[in-house]
């Protein structure tokens, strides 16, 4: 399989060359710094697997990315990036890209990961799926009705059902029945995790 690396960083560049060079079926066609020699480039040499930075000096990954589909060009796209932005990996899956990994990653994590591309599976990071799992189970608090965080609140104090109704001026029926939504909405199994998501997202200190 052929590919290019597409970084702004020379070291990063010849890192990854000198991985990838002692494994066997991968052949380094082609190098680039910017958008611009990306596109010559990518146009050149034809290669089978791309693999870019998102951020090249001022200009940005994507964009390579895009023009890449635009062109319905048939090449594998990896994303070999520092960025922990859960919004970034978001746009990369948005974009059908095949791999994203970090470049804290173990040389032979690198090469598996392409090496799978290769085969057409896709390889995403453990790393960032963990970034992106918690990033959504904090966004779920948003599901949440006001009498629902109203009920979290009081879960965070301690309070049984009991408590929290004569707290809130409602039954102990609905109480139990905001506690079993607040559970399923933020995915939680039990009031304890509630309480302790409760102090953590809503920064309740007692």
């Amino acid at each position: 399989m052929t590919f290019v690396s597409i970084d702004d960083y020379p070291l990063a560049r010849q890192g990854l060359m000198a991985v990838m060079d002692l494994e066997e079926g991968f052949e380094f066609v082609g190098q680039a710094s910017c958008v611009n020699e990306a596109r010559d480039v990518i146009s050149r040499c034809k290669p089978e697997i791309i693999i870019v930075d998102l951020k090249l000096k001022d200009e940005c990954g994507f964009d390579v990315i895009s023009e890449i589909r635009r062109s319905n060009q048939n090449c594998k796209v990896v994303i070999l990036t520092s960025s922990l932005d859960p919004n970034d990996f978001k746009r990369a899956s948005d974009m059908n890209v095949d791999g994203y990994i970090f470049k804290d990653a173990m040389p032979e994590e690198i090469v598996n990961a392409v090496r799978l591309v290769s085969k057409g599976r896709r390889y995403y990071d453990p790393s960032i799926m963990e970034i992106v799992m918690k990033k959504e189970k904090m966004d779920n608090i948003e599901q949440l009705t006001s009498r629902e965080l109203d009920v979290l609140v009081e879960l965070s104090k301690g309070l049984n059902n009991k408590a929290i109704a004569k707290e809130l001026f409602i039954t102990e029926y609905t109480v139990k029945k905001h506690v079993s939504q607040i559970l399923g909405k933020l995915g939680l199994k039990c009031r304890t995790q509630a309480a302790v998501y409760a102090k953590t997202r809503l920064k309740i200190s007692k």
